[in-house]
């Protein structure tokens, strides 16, 4: 009984015990991924609402799509002395800063303008038209320089000035000179014409304001 007993002890003295793993260690621990501290964290888009005063713009409101942190679209309607349009534009963003640079550029057309309104204008004085030209359509299209200031995440501020080409389309050419013809005291002309596009430039200052949803 002594010597069957005797391998089996021998046996369970052999056996390992169970033993707790090696703590980590500077060696074993995996090192974190470096990151660059010029690193920006991903961009993502975000929405707002753009409001504008200027000269020759008028007053206009907008909804805006900031979709890259360089790039911002905006579109929306617009009214000033001479009618009611609609705006739609591209802002572009070169750096990120508390006051940052901003290029802008913007297309729109105003429906059914003042005529009376655009010679005074264009003249510098009040002028009245003498012929059947009442109301017009034309197109604009801005380039313009400004700073924002974005002292708040869903808030920023932002001016500039810039130039502002004008596109006045006259479908009825014939009226239309007859006016230049009346405004000069000549005799009214018997003439025949194609539709005119007039082409000037002005300049455009801005001021406005944006508010951001996210």
């Amino acid at each position: 009984m002594l010597l069957l007993g005797l391998p089996l002890g021998s046996a369970w003295a052999q056996e390992p015990e169970d033993e707790d793993p090696p703590p980590e260690t500077e060696l074993t621990r995996p090192a974190p991924t470096p990151v660059s501290p010029d690193t920006e964290p991903e961009w993502k888009t975000r929405f707002g609402a753009r409001l504008l005063a200027g000269a020759p713009d008028g007053t206009g409101a907008a909804l805006l799509i900031h979709p890259r942190s360089w790039l911002r679209v905006h579109a929306g309607a617009a009214r000033n002395s001479l009618g009611t349009g609609v705006r739609a534009g591209v802002d572009l963003l070169p750096a990120r800063l508390l006051v940052s640079p901003v290029l802008g550029l913007e297309y729109g057309h105003t429906f059914r303008a003042d005529y009376e309104r655009l010679l005074t204008r264009l003249h510098g004085q009040p002028t009245t038209p003498v012929t059947g030209i009442r109301q017009v359509d034309y197109d604009q299209v801005n380039l313009s320089v400004g700073l924002e200031f974005s002292p708040w995440r869903h808030v920023t501020f932002f001016g500039g000035a810039g130039i502002s080409y004008w596109f006045l389309g006259v479908s009825d050419a014939t009226a239309f000179i007859r006016e230049a013809e009346a405004q000069e005291g000549q005799e009214e002309p018997s003439l025949t014409a194609n539709p005119l596009l007039l082409n000037l430039s002005t300049p455009v200052v801005r001021l406005g304001l944006i508010l951001y949803f996210n």
